[in-house]
Protein backbone atom coordinates (compact mmCIF):
# COMPACT_ATOMS: atom_id res chain seq x y z
CA UNK A 1 0.00 0.00 0.00
CA UNK A 2 1.32 3.41 -0.93
CA UNK A 3 1.58 6.16 1.65
CA UNK A 4 -0.95 8.17 -0.37
CA UNK A 5 -3.44 5.31 0.07
CA UNK A 6 -2.91 5.37 3.83
CA UNK A 7 -3.68 9.08 3.97
CA UNK A 8 -6.84 8.56 1.94
CA UNK A 9 -7.86 5.68 4.22
CA UNK A 10 -7.39 7.86 7.31
CA UNK A 11 -9.37 10.70 5.75
CA UNK A 12 -12.16 8.26 4.91
CA UNK A 13 -12.32 7.10 8.54
CA UNK A 14 -12.69 10.62 9.88
CA UNK A 15 -15.31 11.44 7.25
CA UNK A 16 -17.21 8.31 8.13
CA UNK A 17 -17.68 9.19 11.80
CA UNK A 18 -16.84 12.87 11.83
CA UNK A 19 -16.00 14.45 15.16
CA UNK A 20 -17.53 11.52 17.03
CA UNK A 21 -15.11 9.19 15.26
CA UNK A 22 -12.18 11.31 16.42
CA UNK A 23 -13.52 11.36 19.97
CA UNK A 24 -14.10 7.61 19.88
CA UNK A 25 -10.54 6.94 18.67
CA UNK A 26 -9.11 9.21 21.38
CA UNK A 27 -11.15 7.38 24.02
CA UNK A 28 -9.85 4.08 22.68
CA UNK A 29 -6.26 5.34 22.93
CA UNK A 30 -6.80 6.45 26.51
CA UNK A 31 -8.42 3.13 27.37
CA UNK A 32 -5.49 1.21 25.88
CA UNK A 33 -3.03 3.30 27.94
CA UNK A 34 -5.08 2.61 31.07
CA UNK A 35 -5.21 -1.11 30.30
CA UNK A 36 -1.43 -1.21 29.84
CA UNK A 37 -0.96 0.61 33.16
CA UNK A 38 -3.37 -1.76 34.92
CA UNK A 39 -1.60 -4.80 33.47
CA UNK A 40 1.67 -3.52 34.90
CA UNK A 41 0.06 -3.03 38.29
CA UNK A 42 -1.51 -6.49 38.14
CA UNK A 43 1.89 -8.03 37.42
CA UNK A 44 3.41 -6.19 40.38
CA UNK A 45 0.57 -7.29 42.66
CA UNK A 46 0.93 -10.87 41.46
CA UNK A 47 4.67 -10.83 42.15
CA UNK A 48 4.07 -9.37 45.60
CA UNK A 49 1.48 -12.05 46.38
CA UNK A 50 3.85 -14.78 45.21
CA UNK A 51 6.64 -13.37 47.38
CA UNK A 52 4.28 -13.21 50.40
CA UNK A 53 3.26 -16.85 49.86
CA UNK A 54 6.91 -17.90 49.66
CA UNK A 55 7.80 -15.90 52.78
CA UNK A 56 4.86 -17.48 54.62
CA UNK A 57 6.06 -20.95 53.63
CA UNK A 58 9.61 -20.12 54.74
CA UNK A 59 8.32 -18.77 58.06
CA UNK A 60 6.25 -21.91 58.63
CA UNK A 61 9.22 -24.14 57.80
CA UNK A 62 11.48 -22.18 60.15
CA UNK A 63 8.91 -22.56 62.96
CA UNK A 64 8.82 -26.32 62.36
CA UNK A 65 12.63 -26.47 62.46
CA UNK A 66 12.69 -24.45 65.70
CA UNK A 67 10.09 -26.76 67.30
CA UNK A 68 12.06 -29.84 66.23
CA UNK A 69 15.29 -28.38 67.62
CA UNK A 70 13.53 -27.54 70.89
CA UNK A 71 12.23 -31.14 71.20
CA UNK A 72 15.70 -32.53 70.48
CA UNK A 73 17.24 -30.21 73.08
CA UNK A 74 14.61 -31.22 75.66
CA UNK A 75 15.29 -34.91 74.96
CA UNK A 76 19.05 -34.35 75.32
CA UNK A 77 18.50 -32.56 78.62
CA UNK A 78 16.23 -35.32 79.99
CA UNK A 79 18.70 -38.00 78.87
CA UNK A 80 21.58 -36.16 80.65
CA UNK A 81 19.60 -36.01 83.88
CA UNK A 82 18.81 -39.73 83.82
Amino acid sequence: MYSRDKVVANVDKSREFGVFGDIFRELQREEMKEIETNLGEIREISLTQNMLEIMTEISSTLKEIAETQKKILEELQTNKVE
